[in-house]
């Protein structure tokens, strides 16, 4: 990988977070981590995240909640941003709003496929919303 992408995880099970972390660092990105949502966006202005990765059962606020502030942000707007979740695509594609750079992994991630699953969601040419099952 020739740039370090800039990721915020924002996931509340400690277990998750360190694997995804030392496995995306270990790949080259720069990982930045957030236990809860709101700590996850106290940190969006300084960090400047390149991708987001957000689990969807956080335990002050929902996923889509984080998702949708996101949105409302102009810095952050068209930032990729991937949910993940034990659920079903369809929970997902009907709480998010339509036409955003918002992707899918379900749980538990396939850590041999994550790194070019978000490569896929930085680097999609239309920008426009995908699912990655």
């Amino acid at each position: 990988m020739t740039q370090a992408y800039r990721v915020l995880y924002i996931e509340d099970n400690v277990d998750n977070r360190i694997l995804v972390q030392r496995f995306l660092s270990f790949e080259g990105f720069d990982v930045f981590l957030a236990e809860t949502g709101q700590e996850g966006l106290d940190q969006v202005d300084t960090l400047l995240p390149d991708l987001f990765l957000i689990d969807l059962n956080l335990p002050d606020m929902s996923g889509y909640e984080v998702v949708n502030r996101l949105l409302e942000r102009e810095t952050t707007r068209t930032t990729p941003k991937v949910i993940f979740s034990a659920g079903g695509v369809q929970q997902v594609k009907e709480n998010i709003p339509q036409g955003e750079p918002i992707f899918f992994m379900r749980k538990p991630v396939d850590i041999d496929k994550l790194v070019d699953k978000l490569i896929f969601a930085l680097q999609c040419p239309d920008n426009t919303k995908r699912f990655i099952l």
